[in-house]
């Protein structure tokens, strides 16, 4: 299958930011304002599936930009939505701005329904530069047994973490920034990491937090550190603390788990993968984000299975979620062949796949689907649809020993 005809098929072209909620009818996808039949919305994109794979555009969340919003920012569209339920209503976290800009403003708007139209409640956050370069951009909501904190930052000074106030939705002490708990050095593209997202997983009781690192439109890289608390500090594979201030080693840090990359016989490379966000579906995870087929073209939306490797690392599907096949056990004779493999380096180029034959003795089983691949690295294997030959094929993902992110595809 062609990529232009798997995007017309499940309809997620122009999202960017996305993230989903699940409702009564299946799922809703909220994401940035982009264009939609060549004209710019203004309010937040709102799409409806019932599988998860198969999206339709349904309208706007809000009327448009709301007036403070504006007036503070200039913005003229809605970015980086996060939809979380409280006190017996739903919360629409959004962010307000200029490219480039630290005029910048996290809003809030409420609605009943998912549904129905959210009606704006005002400014949670505002910066506008200054001497500490916070941004507030790209909200992220926690629910932290009874307390609830805001995660958000865009550039310049990092990311940020502050709690919030959950009976109102704003923030719990209006003068308190929060606490920094990631960021680059400035030198590298004005410190080039935001769309944060943590997941407190009841897998291992730990917490996750997803950034992206680098061009949003060329060179785009999900990067993942981990902590014990809430508030970090947040460790790569190699203990490194995503709070990265040296220049020379800054774009080591991070355990980089998708990137831009090309497997063998696909019509199109898949570029600039980020600004994800974890659902939860019973048991199961699933990472949601945009990917671009060209660099600087338009985006579009996909959301691909999370797995965990056995200790404890995310480690994401190389196929978006397609055809009833989600994730199938595999024996272990069934891993033992040919295999093309993506390994992600620090490099922000795409990533050609390689062939890989892998022997009987090159393969070690140590857990449910988790399994050590000698020369390629450890994490999960199983049996899922490819959309590029439209059947089901065997997949990996997983972690090198170095500890970059590395996705398989079997052969034949």
């Amino acid at each position: 299958m062609e990529l232009t005809a798997l995007l017309a098929e499940i309809g997620t072209r122009g999202v960017h930011d996305p993230t989903i909620i699940p409702d009564s009818r299946g799922y809703t996808m909220f994401s940035t304002d982009t264009m939609i039949d060549g004209q710019p919305t203004q309010g937040i994109q709102r799409r409806h599936s019932p599988d998860l794979i198969h999206w339709n555009y349904q309208d706007q969340a809000l009327s448009g930009v709301p007036a403070d919003a504006q007036d503070w920012s200039q913005a003229q569209g809605l970015w980086a939505p996060e939809v979380v339920s409280g006190c017996n209503e739903y919360r629409l976290y959004y962010a307000a701005s200029t490219f480039g800009s630290q005029r910048s403003a996290i809003g809030l708007a409420t609605a009943a329904d998912l549904d129905a139209p959210f009606i704006p409640q005002g400014l949670v956050l505002t910066t506008e530069g200054g001497q500490d370069q916070r941004n507030a951009l790209d909200p992220n909501v926690i629910q932290d047994g009874k307390r609830q904190w805001l995660c958000y930052g865009s550039f310049f000074a990092g990311i940020y973490l502050a709690e919030l106030d959950p009976a109102t939705g704003m923030l719990k002490k209006p003068d308190d920034p929060g606490v920094r708990i990631a960021a680059r050095p400035r030198a590298l593209n004005n410190g080039s990491i935001e769309g944060p997202f943590i997941y407190h997983s009841p897998l291992t009781g730990e917490y996750y937090l997803f950034v992206s690192y680098d061009s949003l439109a060329y060179s785009y890289n999900i990067r993942v550190g981990r902590a014990k608390q809430i508030t970090g500090p947040y460790c790569d594979f190699q203990g490194h603390n995503l709070i990265a201030d040296d220049p020379l080693t800054a774009d080591q840090v991070g355990t980089k788990i998708l990137g831009s990359r090309h497997f063998a016989g696909e019509s199109a490379q898949l570029l600039a993968p980020g600004h994800c966000s974890v659902l939860d579906v019973g048991p199961k995870q699933y990472l949601v984000y945009h990917n671009r087929a060209v660099a600087g073209g338009p985006s579009f939306g996909l959301v691909s299975q999370l797995h965990w490797t056995v200790d404890g690392w995310p480690v994401v599907s190389p196929e978006p979620v397609y055809g009833a096949a989600y994730s199938i056990s595999v024996a272990q004779q069934s891993v033992v062949g040919d295999w093309d493999i993506v390994s992600l380096t620090a490099s922000t180029d795409p990533i050609e796949s390689q062939r890989v034959t892998l022997t009987a003795a090159d393969v070690e089983q140590v857990g449910p689907e988790q399994f050590v691949l000698v020369g390629v690295g450890h994490g999960n294997v199983w049996q899922e649809y490819d959309w590029a030959i439209d059947q089901p094929r065997i997949v990996f993902s997983g972690i090198t020993p170095q500890g970059w992110g590395v996705l398989g595809k079997k052969a034949g």
